[in-house]
């Protein structure tokens, strides 16, 4: 209730402390800890709500927090007009440094025992939601009118970074991404619908001439651990495959169907009829693989296939010629095989550097191919 000579200052002052807000004066006197509120006049800010240092906050900006929950924004991190940060009923919002948030508009609201973790050096643009328990790493972004609830993204460098590869996880588009996974130097782009049911990319892709920073990639023996990356790069590159080797079909693709095939693949390696390597590169990610299958009399057939984004690069050859190098000393073997469909120039001219020679076409599964041998 006013009273007449209340002044209109004093009036906001008092609606603002019994909402439990900090009033215009509190938000100014933040200058004292670094933090900029460019229009206090037009900024809601909660007196629960946890501010580093070196933070700006654009006029309308929004940060909400009841009693039984968290908001924290660490230091360094610009706030755009139109953003809006909400936390209740114990929900918790984290953001770390130096983020980007709101040019354009964008929601963060963590509901009951949600919990939204933003890293450092995130950009969140051009009309995004976030809600739900989502995770959004260091570097990594959302760009666009996007509704992301529950998504992770992985961590990675800023979007600043030169080689892509090494960036955090893009969304980007617009429409509605739910329970979206995209690792470190992918990206999810589509427009309009479901995005979480759209295959990521590599943002290599979109940027082939970038530098790559990453140390070289290194031959792994292929383990349990791996089979996340391992399916992941084999729907990236799965119409890219397509062109040189059949398809595996859509049951290879379904959770439960590829966690069968990458059992029976490591129980073959355990009985040694078979010898699994993936490649890795400095960021962690699955580049290639390299295989051995129907290990027999000293000798074994050789296949690979490289990521699309890492072709002429030389890594084919170089894993080819380490995975020979591992068949005699490791092994025991003493020769190995390998068939190229007689259209595919870059496989047939590969194998030929690496050793292996021409014994003749063949047939497999009905198309004609030529086989190779190298002894080792």
């Amino acid at each position: 209730m006013t009273t007449p000579d209340e002044s209109v200052h004093a009036r906001l002052d008092r609606l603002r402390r019994e909402r439990g807000l900090l009033t215009p004066a509190e938000l100014l006197d933040l200058s004292e800890y670094g933090v900029t509120v460019l229009d206090p006049f037009s900024v809601i800010v909660s007196r629960r709500v946890e501010l580093g240092p070196d933070n700006v906050l654009h006029p309308g900006v929004v940060i909400e927090c009841d009693e039984q929950s968290r908001c924290a924004v660490g230091p360094g991190n610009v706030l755009y007009g139109g953003t809006r940060i909400g936390a209740a009923d114990g929900g918790s919002v984290t953001i770390g440094a130096r983020s980007q948030i709101g040019d354009g508009g964008t929601r963060i609201i963590a509901g009951a025992h949600e919990s939204i973790e933003i890293g450092d050096e995130v950009r969140l643009m051009d009309g995004v939601e976030v809600t739900g328990d989502s995770l959004l790493g260091s570097g990594s972004q959302i760009l666009g009118r996007i509704s992301a609830r529950s998504v992770e993204l992985g961590a990675g460098r800023p979007h600043t970074f030169p080689d892509p590869d090494g960036r955090g996880g893009v969304i980007k588009g617009y429409g509605r991404a739910t329970g979206a996974l995209v690792r470190s130097g992918d990206v999810l782009w589509n427009i309009g619908h479901e995005i979480g049911h759209t295959t990521t990319e590599r943002q290599r892709l979109y940027h082939p001439e970038a530098p790559r920073l990453a140390p070289e990639p290194t031959l792994e023996r292929l383990t349990a651990e791996h089979a996340g990356a391992v399916l992941a790069f084999e729907q990236e590159n799965r119409d890219f495959f397509r062109y040189s080797v059949p398809d595996r079909g859509e049951e290879y693709f379904t959770p439960d169907g590829f966690a069968e095939r990458h059992r029976a693949l490591l129980d073959e390696q355990a009985d040694g009829r078979c010898h699994f390597h993936v490649l890795v590169n400095g960021w962690g990610r699955i580049v290639g693989r390299v295989n051995l299958v129907d290990v027999a009399g000293g000798s074994a057939e050789i296949g690979y296939r490289i990521a699309e984004a890492d072709t002429r690069q030389g890594l084919a050859r170089a894993a080819v010629e380490e995975v020979c190098r591992l068949a005699a000393a490791s092994y025991g073997l003493s020769a190995l095989t390998a068939v190229s469909s007689l259209d595919n120039e870059a496989s047939r001219a590969l194998l030929a550097r690496t050793g292996f020679t021409e014994v003749g076409e063949r047939r497999v599964d009905g198309e004609k191919v030529m086989a190779y041998r190298r002894a080792l």
